[in-house]
């Protein structure tokens, strides 16, 4: 799936489901660079999926990110990013009241999301966006309607759509990276 396909699928989720299905691609992502690097070294394929079963020492998003990082597999900005969609999965998957992109602790953490900055300066629409109070991220005119009647309408909550381009943003810096790496 390239990146404009994962990102029109995530804005066409629900906002639990945007933030929860791109934590897993990035996961994937980062796996298939490890999985790259460690079969590079040898190992064979019932090796390589111990370490990545649910016991295995890189069975976690944590510890893939971690470990891409400490091998120079990614850069820090990247490993920060990750880090903090991370977080913003574990809000979403663990919580069991009403969580959304409107909601300010959510347009407050997605503001503090390098990747979602970056986004936020090549974003050219409207904003339908909610009551969070930092401002990293770009501000436009905000569209002040309800929720139903922007949908209706065709709007995008704007942090949801500047969460996923970010995404987009930071697949491509994986991908890069894992280029250069195996050019070198």
């Amino acid at each position: 799936m390239d990146s404009k396909e994962s990102q029109l699928d995530l804005l066409n989720e629900s906002d639990r489901g945007a933030v929860i299905v791109a934590a897993a691609i990035l996961e994937d992502d980062l796996s298939e660079l490890l999985k790259d690097a460690i079969q590079r070294n040898g190992l064979s394929g019932k090796q390589i999926n111990e370490i990545f079963d649910l016991s295995g020492p890189l069975s976690s998003f944590s510890s893939k990110s971690l470990i891409c990082y400490a091998f120079g597999l990614i850069s820090k900005d990247t490993f920060e990013d990750l880090a903090k969609i991370r977080k913003l999965r574990n809000k979403f998957a663990h919580s069991t009241e009403k969580v959304d992109f409107l909601s300010s602790e959510i347009e407050d953490h997605v503001a503090e999301i390098n990747c979602c900055i970056e986004a936020s300066k090549k974003f050219e629409g409207e904003m339908f966006k909610g009551r969070g109070k930092n401002n990293a991220i770009k501000n436009h005119s905000p569209v002040v309607l309800e929720e139903w009647e922007a949908r209706a309408k065709g709007f995008v909550k704007y942090t949801k759509s500047v969460f996923c381009l970010g995404v987009s943003i930071l697949r491509l810096r994986i991908k890069e990276h894992h280029l250069l790496r195996i050019r070198t």
